[in-house]
This record gives C-alpha cells, structure tokens and sequence, in this order.
C-alpha cells in the first residue's frame, strides 16, 4: 500500500486520500528520531511541520520518491542537492501565503512600534507601565529587500493606508509599481541607511545568504526597525548582534532563527548570543507569517493535489 507522511500541526480530513493510500500523520514531531521511526515505509511526503529533511533522514527513506513542501522556501525544509541526487521529485506550494504573511508582517510592525512587547514584560515584572504614543505606519519611511509577490502586496498595503515613503531594492526593477505606488528603487545601503521600517521578503538561497552583513549595516539608520520574515540567514548574525548591542534605539523582528526545531537550545545555548538580547532589541518567533488557518487549509489542499498527481513509484 503506497503510504504517505504528513507533518504539521492542523487537522486532516477523513476523506482527503483515498482508500488505497495509507496516512501516517505527525502532527507536532518533537525529534528526528519520530520522523525515523517511518520513514523507510514512506513513498510520499507532505512536509508541513518545522523538521528538515536532511542526508540522514533522506538516506533512512529509501522508498521516498515525492516531498512536497508546503510553502515556498523548499532549501529552508529540504537538502535539496542531496534529495535530488537520491531520485527524490520536489515540489512546493508557491505564492499561497501571501495574504497571511503580508497580514502577520503589519500586524508586527504595528505591535512592536507600540512597544507592545515591552509592555507585556514591563507589566509582568512591575517595572515599567509603557504608554508611549505610537507613531502611524502611514508617517513611516519604509524600504523592502525584495519585491516579489509578498513585497508587492505588502506596498499595496502600506499604500492604501497612506505611506507614500516606500523605497525597494529588488533583484530586478518593477517599473509598473513604480509608477502606480510611487516606489522608489534604491541601492541596499541607501536604503539601510535612511529609512525608519525595513521589510525583508526574499527568498534565501546560496545567493542571498549574509546579503545583509557588517558593511551594508555600517552607516544604518541608528534606530532602524528591521522585519525580516524570510531566511534569518540574509542576515549575518555576527553583524546584527554589532549593530543592536551599539544602536540602543535599533531593533530587529525575525520570525524564524539560526537554529530552529531541535538545534534551537534556547538563550542559553544561541552560538550566535543573539536570543540573550533584551525584547527591545530583538524578537524572534517560529516561523509563524503564514500559519493563518485559511492559508494552511488551502496549502495543504494543493499539496495533496500535487502528490497524487505523481506518478506512483515502487
């Protein structure tokens, strides 16, 4: 019987896979060791859940011949050289999280520009009753590192709630939101240097790995506010920890870390002592941008789809 592994932690209906097709669903994997335990047995995998598919478990999964990833970054979830070495097909679910990212992005920027979560310390603590004024997104000077589907929807956005002081650099141009948003392309650096909120969508690769590094954060914007809801990896660690710790006023939003699932340890044991630092200078959360439930259902359908549009392999 062809069997399929689904990770991620929602809900499968009854009748999603048909009869023939045996479902073995991991819902929250707390270890490497759970994914083991079937892989051998497994012809097809839906990876949803925050494991990465790495040479060890792919050479444990010696009947595994489709993984479809749902999102977009498939290099953050999946040794892709060394599956497609093993005959292993590759599939992702591209461009269906852009509402939810978009939507978890200003929703971030608007609660950490209120100091919500210095408020949530500083009252728990009894050290501080924050009631700061919050400036307006719309008064915001804002720059993008990429303007791919997420970047674009997120100018949309900013635009109709009445920013106008958006620059982007992109890998290539995008002349018709130039004109229709009034976007202004610029080099990275000068972007880093003079904008108040800067947005990272891009995706991570090889090519984009430390893209942000000591020299483009030298002459930042001492107190700019950085988003970065793609790769952590397009920043380099080494640099961004310089630039928080002598720049009080900077802060650093990333949803997602270095080391995520198993290798993250904790404060306690951040080889990159980034975690360490105060919630006023850095936030991190678990890739949590396009975990909205609409989006996931929809992901999860076309990954579904996907699969049994393989051809079945034994």
């Amino acid at each position: 019987m062809r069997k399929i592994l689904v990770t991620g932690d929602f809900d499968i209906g009854k009748a999603v896979f048909p009869n023939d097709i045996e479902l073995i669903h991991i819902r929250c994997p707390v270890d490497e060791q759970q994914i083991l335990n079937v892989l051998p047995e497994i012809h097809d995998y839906i990876l949803g859940g925050p494991e990465y598919l790495s040479a060890r478990l792919i050479d444990r999964a010696t009947r595994l011949k489709n993984v479809v990833v749902m999102g977009t970054g498939t290099a953050g979830f999946v040794d892709i050289e060394y599956a497609t070495k093993k005959g292993i097909r590759l599939a992702n679910t591209p461009g269906m999280n852009v509402k939810a990212v978009t939507e978890f992005t200003l929703a971030m920027i608007t609660l950490c520009q209120a100091n919500v979560f210095e408020s949530i310390e500083s009252v728990k603590e009894g050290t501080r009753w924050i009631q700061t004024p919050r400036p307006s997104i719309a008064n915001f000077s804002i720059g993008f590192v990429g303007m791919g589907a997420i970047g674009s929807e997120m100018a949309t956005q900013l635009h109709l709630r009445g920013c106008s002081n958006i620059q982007y650099w992109s890998r290539t141009r995008k002349g018709e939101l130039e004109t229709s948003l009034g976007l202004k392309y610029a080099t990275l650096i000068d972007i880093v240097n003079t904008v108040d909120v800067l947005c990272i969508h891009l995706a991570g690769g090889p090519e984009t790995r430390y893209l942000i590094d000591e020299a483009v954060l030298k002459d930042a914007n001492p107190a700019i506010k950085i988003f970065n809801i793609s790769s952590p990896r397009i920043i380099c660690p080494v640099a961004l920890k310089k630039h928080l710790c002598t720049h009080p006023e900077a802060f650093c939003f990333i949803d997602g870390y270095y080391n995520e699932w198993v290798d993250n340890k904790g404060q306690y044991e951040d080889p990159h002592n980034l975690l360490s630092l105060p919630i006023k200078s850095l936030v991190v959360t678990s890739h949590l941008a396009a975990q909205e439930q609409g989006t996931i259902n929809n992901i999860f359908t076309k990954a579904v789809k996907q699969v049994l549009e393989f051809p079945v392999m034994r």
